[in-house]
């Protein structure tokens, strides 16, 4: 997962607005419009710790995730389900690789704020994955926002009314 981090701190490509788009109006939040890039680890310390952040986004995440959990235990069972998943989340944890040698390349001083970027991209994979096994379709929100991680991007959220993408 550390080799998806490559892209922090560069310019924004159109795909990654238009991810991030697709992202919040699938979740129904479709007032924020302006998708703006963060350039350093500071900076993207500084969004996920404003007390200002706008908590739309993580509320209705929440909500989609139980709705997610629930079709797919209806489909799949509960303990396939949570196999599935744990499989994914193991999966990606090995894909992680070296901590250090990750911090080192990505010029990150800070241990616990790369382990704060790691575990959103992990959370992302698990509700991607929970997205498929409850058959919604490659154009369901989560998918869009895993498309961000697999860009090479860490999705922080939206402050001052503009989503902020590292």
């Amino acid at each position: 997962m550390s080799a998806r981090f490559g892209m922090l701190g560069q310019p924004l490509a159109d795909a990654e607005r238009r991810h991030v788009r697709e992202y919040l109006t699938g979740l129904g939040i479709e007032d924020v419009t302006r998708v703006e890039p963060v350039a350093t680890w500071n900076d993207a310390r500084s969004v996920i710790t404003d007390a200002a952040w706008d908590r739309r986004w993580w509320d209705a995440e929440q909500l989609e995730k139980q709705r997610l959990y629930a079709r797919a235990v209806a489909a799949c069972g509960e303990p396939e389900v949570l196999r599935l998943l744990s499989e994914t989340l193991e999966r990606s944890s090995a894909a992680n690789g070296s901590a250090d040698a990750a911090l080192t390349r990505l010029d990150c001083s800070d241990a616990g704020l790369f382990a704060a970027a790691l575990g959103a991209a992990n959370e992302t994979l698990y509700l991607s994955e929970l997205a498929r096994l409850a058959g919604e379709p490659s154009t369901h929100p989560f998918r869009s926002k895993q498309a961000l991680f697999a860009a090479g991007r860490w999705p922080l959220g939206i402050l001052d009314g503009r989503y902020r993408l590292f």
